[in-house]
């Protein structure tokens, strides 16, 4: 008999036959009455070709072939109980390999708060981090990535988001940067004049990936500075030190970039571009392939303690603060 044919509950009835040999008893286990379970039986003897309880001078016994099914009987019911329970996860224990897309700037903002936490918790799982693409949306679908740090631009259909955090912008340069220098022992200008006093200099920017292809991102030019020099355009964030340190090029980038990288080399500082209108939401997206997966919602998770965790001080060093560490942390 094909298996289209056989109601699956009957493994259950099986059970039960095999270990009471009534079927009385066996309904009874089941709520069933005793109609119900007779013709149940029935239908097990037809699926089965044996009828697996017959009668004696001593009462029912089960029949070889009852016998038989009684191993087979068990592990099909704990393979059908597989299938149909809830996917679980334990962290201690999973082997499980996680596939996170992401650009530089989330590796340093995001994952970088994340990752220690990670291993405590889950020291055999494997993260896999691939490069933002234009293949990304793609991947998310069909599988082989699991979640994304993406910025606020629309999602495509069947995608869930949760923001992150909202950011801004500041300017990171070297630390003894001539435009430290002309206002040491005075504040710093803010706003639209500090913006005109950084475009200046010869401007460091980095792409982004834009579909299938990567733009610049100008970040004053879309401010209204059209005039100004890019003179360095890098595919990373990762590589603005060593541009940096020896020469008078800036860079403006997302805040909590310029903040970690300034905190992570003395020989740069970092000034924040407040009072500017200029800012982006960054935040995690999936696809709902895998918005029920727990092992991903676990990630998720840890995303979230990361950004909720400041390990960053806000606070901006003024350029006679201290010096030659002028605006750094």
């Amino acid at each position: 008999m094909s298996l289209r044919q056989v109601d699956l509950n009957l493994l259950l009835l099986l059970r039960e036959l095999l270990d009471t040999a009534s079927i009385t008893r066996s309904g009874e286990r089941l709520d069933m009455s005793q109609p119900a379970a007779s013709r149940a039986v029935a239908r097990l003897r037809k699926a089965l070709g044996d009828p697996l309880l017959v009668r004696t001078a001593r009462g029912y016994v089960l029949t070889p072939r009852a016998l038989a099914l009684r191993e087979d009987m068990q592990e099909a019911l704990a393979a059908s109980a597989r299938v149909f329970e809830l996917e679980r996860f334990t962290p201690s224990t999973s082997t499980r390999t996680l596939r996170l897309a992401s650009t530089d700037y989330g590796l340093l903002v995001v994952l970088g708060g994340a990752v220690a936490r990670m291993r405590e918790l889950a020291p055999r799982l494997r993260l896999v981090v691939e490069p933002w693409s234009g293949e990304t949306f793609d991947a998310l679908e069909r599988g082989p990535v699991d979640l994304a740090l993406y910025a606020d631009d629309p999602l495509p259909a069947d995608f869930h988001a949760r923001d992150l955090f909202r950011e801004g912008y500041a300017a990171l340069l070297r630390a003894g940067h001539p435009l430290l220098g002309t206002h040491a022992g005075a504040s710093l200008p803010r706003g639209r004049a500090l913006l005109r006093q950084l475009a200046r200099y010869p401007q460091i920017v980095a792409r982004y990936p834009m579909g299938r292809r990567h733009v610049a991102d100008d970040v004053l030019e879309r401010l209204g500075l059209a005039s100004h020099l890019v003179s360095v355009e890098l595919p990373y964030f990762l590589g603005a030190p060593s541009l940096l340190m020896d020469c008078d090029h800036v860079m403006v980038l997302p805040r909590r970039a310029a903040r970690h990288l300034a905190r992570e080399n003395p020989r740069l500082a970092s000034l924040e571009l407040g009072g500017l209108r200029q800012a982006f939401t960054y935040r995690m997206i999936w696809h709902e392939r895998v918005h029920r997966d727990p092992a991903v919602q676990w990630l998720r998770q840890r995303m979230l303690e990361a950004v909720s965790e400041d390990r960053i001080s806000p606070a901006v060093r003024s350029a006679a603060a201290d010096r030659p560490r002028a605006a750094s942390r």
